[in-house]
Parts: structure tokens; sequence; C-alpha cells
């Protein structure tokens, strides 16, 4: 059986916030639109698909696609920068002054 090695998730991590660090303002705009865009087509397909079966289960499984959509698109949403760009900054791969600039 296949698995991956912490010691690989946590240098993709770091790798991962390096490159979100450096984005230039229009790709983190049009990169963080898309991402709210395929969110809110999310959201209201889990509400759609909960509303018309009944079950709850059918939004839970529904919503999550639109996240891993994100994930594999590698669009931006605030909660992985505000997690991958400052372990990028204490691991000397990213400059704290970029980690200001990507949050504001």
């Amino acid at each position: 059986m296949a698995y991956v090695k912490l010691e690989d998730v946590v240098e993709n991590m770091l790798n991962v916030g390096a490159k979100k660090a450096v984005l230039s303002v229009k790709d983190m705009l049009i990169r963080g639109s898309l991402a709210g865009a395929f969110l809110g087509y999310a959201t209201s397909l889990a509400a759609v698909a909960t509303t018309q079966t009944g079950l709850g289960i059918a939004g839970t499984i529904i919503f999550p696609v639109g996240l891993v959509m994100i994930v594999l698109r590698g669009l931006e949403l605030a909660t992985g920068n505000f997690a991958l760009i400052p372990i990028a900054v204490k691991d000397g791969r990213a400059q704290f002054n970029r980690l200001i600039h990507n949050w504001f």
C-alpha cells in the first residue's frame, strides 16, 4: 500500500507557502475571485441537494467537491494563506514583508 511520508507533506506545504508569498496582487485577486465562485457554486449546489432530497448527507457529500476543485486548480483562499505562508516565513523560504503584503 502506497503512502506519503510526513516529511514530504511538510516539504510540499513549505514550497506552496513560499510560492503563495510571491504572487502578485493581480494573481491573488484573480485566483481569489475564482475560488469564491467555486465555493459559492458548491454551497448553492449543496443547499439545493439538501433541500431537494431532504437528506443532510447530500449537501455534506457535495460541498467538499468545491473545496477539492479549489485545491486542485491552485486557487487562493485566505485560510490557505493564513496557514501556509507563516510556516514558509518561519522556515526562511519567504520574507516577512511578503507575508504582510499577501495578507493585506
